[in-house]
């Protein structure tokens, strides 16, 4: 019982709603109050067990004896995407917490007995933007997510962890999708594989190239949408030469239009390597950190940033690591802790 409050506690929307579902189902007289309770005693070693596992020295092997128990280790093709989410901690304001997820991919073969994951736009074939972006018969499945409240020194150990847990050292492709931020492609290079390919997510660099257009004739105009259509098409179909001359010939502006499109080729003068689609595509990658982004918004801020939630930091972290396991399938996968809470 105490196992299973301290579940529902996590998933459910609040304490409260946990108390209501258990006396309704169970017929059992337990208030919030109980409920928070255990969930604070059964997630706090959760936590702990989860920090002892994934500290220095600590994460792979120790002493010839396996420290960190593997959950379905990726042998195939793994990806790995990070990103970040806000909630309100009393006291300190919106802070960010970072996310990992972890998932194995999956290409379907087609009807003729050939692999999907989204081919070259044809020509006239009026696919259009709607058609861009989608990678039919591409699946990721098998997700697992690791949340921390803090700096990226502070959630590089659990990133590790994470990793470990997933084996995706010993995949035979990893794949990663991530958008533009600078601390998330530096955690990727200090602790991904060498073997790693590296992705911009499709959807950030539309986002840009929207920008330069907007900057360049108006949000509205008709010259920045016949733009934004040509270039999406050549970034989809790796046509990097001409989506170069574009943006080199974007028109003059100047001040905050003009900063805006300086901005831009910057952007994609440092990311060329990872915005070729076409090669990505063809080798049956993702191109999109959708993973990651509904990780935020469905495992942590679904829970916690309802309407006039404020957290402690020490309920957060809690959470944090309760709603990672929870959503990863592992709620039971740490015997020690949940016995001791029983």
């Amino acid at each position: 019982m105490v196992r299973e409050s301290a579940r529902l506690g996590t998933t459910q929307p609040s304490f409260e709603i946990a108390s209501e579902t258990l006396n309704r189902l169970g017929r059992v007289g337990i208030s919030d109050t109980t409920v928070w309770r255990h969930h604070q005693e059964v997630t706090g070693r959760i936590e702990a067990e989860l920090e002892r596992q994934e500290s220095a020295g600590r994460v792979f092997w120790g002493n010839g004896e396996e420290r960190l128990k593997v959950h379905e280790a990726i042998e195939g093709h793994c990806s790995v995407s990070i990103d970040g989410a806000m909630v309100l901690i009393r006291g300190e304001g919106y802070r960010e917490v970072k996310i990992v997820s972890v998932s194995e991919v999956v290409v379907e073969e087609s009807a003729d007995g050939g692999k999907q994951g989204g081919g070259r736009e044809a020509s006239g074939s009026g696919t259009g933007q709607e058609k861009r972006g989608r990678q039919d018969g591409l699946k990721l499945v098998h997700h697992s997510y690791r949340a921390v409240l803090g700096d990226k020194a502070t959630f590089e150990p659990a990133l590790k962890g994470e990793l470990a847990r997933r084996r995706v050292e010993q995949a035979v492709k990893v794949s990663t999708v991530n958008d533009g931020a600078e601390w998330i492609w530096d955690l990727v290079q200090k602790h991904l594989p060498e073997k790693r390919v590296e992705i911009l997510d499709w959807p950030h660099a539309l986002e840009n190239l929207a920008k330069a257009a907007h900057a360049a004739w108006g949000e509205d105009s008709q010259e920045a949408q016949d733009w934004l259509e040509e270039r999406a098409s050549e970034l989809w179909n790796g046509e990097r030469m001409g989506l170069e001359i574009a943006l080199y010939k974007l028109p003059r502006r100047y001040k905050e239009r003009g900063k805006a499109i300086r901005q831009v080729k910057e952007y994609f003068d440092k990311h060329w390597a990872r915005i070729e689609y076409d090669r990505f595509r063809a080798e049956g990658r993702p191109i999109g950190s959708g993973t990651v982004e509904s990780a935020a918004k469905n495992v942590v801020q679904w829970r916690m940033k309802r309407g006039g939630q404020r957290w402690s930091r020490s309920g957060a972290t809690r959470m944090l690591a309760a709603l990672g396991e929870v959503h990863s399938t592992r709620w039971q996968t740490i015997p020690q802790c949940l016995a001791k809470a029983a």
